[in-house]
């Protein structure tokens, strides 16, 4: 899986930098499950929120922290970016990936009629 963050460097410029999480571990994935159980997604505390993205952070190996991806992820990508991370521990695979699987299906059971 991979993100996209724009860090800001020592001239104040934003370069894009792109991020890779190569593992899950059942480790992630028992920790999603504890935050379904324990998180009320749609009235999320911002201490709730700062957990989030610091899980977000531990997938990807720690390579930026919180504040880098606070500071570097457009505002109207930071849920959407939680609930790919989420996505992905839970499958292996990007929202965009089992969409792709699921439309391959879908032509193959088409041209199976």
């Amino acid at each position: 899986m991979q993100l996209l963050l724009h860090v800001k460097h020592e001239n104040q410029e934003r370069k894009e930098k792109v991020y890779t999480a190569s593992f899950a571990s059942g480790y992630h994935f028992r920790k999603v499950n504890e935050f379904d159980e324990t998180i009320d997604y749609a009235d999320i505390s911002v201490k709730e929120m700062d957990t989030l993205i610091g899980f977000v952070c531990d997938v990807f190996d720690n390579q930026f922290t919180i504040d880098e991806f606070y500071e570097g992820i457009p505002s109207h990508q930071v849920i959407s970016t939680i609930t790919d991370v989420f996505v992905y521990v839970r499958t292996g695979k990007t929202p965009e990936e089992l969409e792709k699987e699921r439309n391959e299906r879908a032509e193959g059971n088409e041209s199976g009629k």
